[in-house]
């Protein structure tokens, strides 16, 4: 082979080897981007499951927060209501009917506090009566207002946000209110029922000025986020409040016995006088007396005198 095809023998042996070198630079930038797409792609998994573990955290962290400021709101409640109910003095009888439902008034902080003091006059009726009471719509079976209740938030066992609403007397007129709500077992043979309202943010649409509860202090400061629905959003519904409410339930011998505490802001017109209010909240009162007849029908004559 003379030197000229040597030479070009050599040359096309370089060019194939730079070409081979080429493509290997090639295929290794690409692996290398590739490899670097899927770390930045685990990276930003991590990241994301780190951001979203640490939002749930403090999501827990503030509901159990919450959670605690409840309580404490509560425990106040519980006993204000209690010393209402164990206290005659300041009262004054407003209704009596026979000698098992009589209902009280006295004014607290320039509020009205009524006491109905009711006799169910039937043996074993205490299970039954606190289970009505608790039952979110439980009410039904005495209040013919009464349209729905629901549970707005849990906070534990027999611990919840009710929202209950009402019919009124103009048909298109319709009333809620959202409330602490708490069952206590003080003893085997008593049960209390708390209800407490505060200035609970759900988002009415009603332009309302900021509520004060006159009552229980402590509700006050505990001023909850509630998910509402959107014709409590729309302003549809008139929002009313519980200053506080409570049901004593007492399981004697032959009866039941009961002492229901209550205050109420009707967040009506400024010049609504003292008298209608003292009225609206009577009637709402005294419809728990109707659970006497719910618990009595089909009685014998005996029981049902009281």
């Amino acid at each position: 082979m003379n030197k000229g095809y040597i030479k070009i023998a050599l040359a096309l042996l370089s060019v194939a080897g730079y070409m081979q070198n080429i493509a290997f630079a090639i295929e290794h930038a690409a692996a290398t981007t590739s490899s670097n797409e899927k770390f930045e792609q685990l990276s930003l998994r991590v990241k994301q499951a780190r951001e979203a573990q640490q939002a749930k955290e403090a999501q827990q962290a503030k509901e159990a927060e919450e959670a605690k400021e409840a309580a404490y709101v509560m425990d106040e409640a519980l006993n204000i209501a209690k010393k209402h109910a164990e206290d005659l003095d300041g009262y004054e009888l407003y209704y009596e009917k026979n000698r098992g439902t009589r209902l009280y008034f006295k004014k607290v902080n320039n509020t009205d506090v009524g006491r109905l003091d009711l006799i169910i006059p039937r043996p074993n009726s205490y299970d039954a009566v606190v289970d009505i009471l608790w039952d979110p719509n439980g009410e039904k079976k005495f209040d013919a207002s009464f349209i729905e209740g629901l549970t707005s938030k849990i906070y534990g066992l027999d611990f919840i946000i009710r929202q209950n609403r009402y019919k009124s007397a103009i048909e298109s007129w319709k009333t809620y209110y959202h409330a602490l709500a708490k069952k206590v077992e003080l003893s085997e043979d008593q049960t209390a029922i708390v209800f407490v309202s505060s200035n609970m943010n759900d988002h009415d649409g009603g332009n309302n000025s900021e509520y004060v509860n006159p009552i229980v202090e402590r509700a006050n400061t505990f001023k909850p986020d509630i998910d509402s629905q959107r014709d409590i959003r729309n302003g549809e519904l008139s929002k009313v409040y519980v200053n506080i409410s409570a049901f004593f339930i007492y399981n004697d011998c032959c009866c039941t016995r009961i002492t229901h505490i209550i205050s109420m802001d009707h967040n009506t017109l400024p010049d609504t006088t003292d008298e209608t209010l003292r009225v609206m909240t009577a009637q709402k009162m005294l419809n728990v007396a109707n659970l006497r007849n719910v618990l009595t029908r089909n009685m014998p004559t005996r029981y049902a005198v009281l």
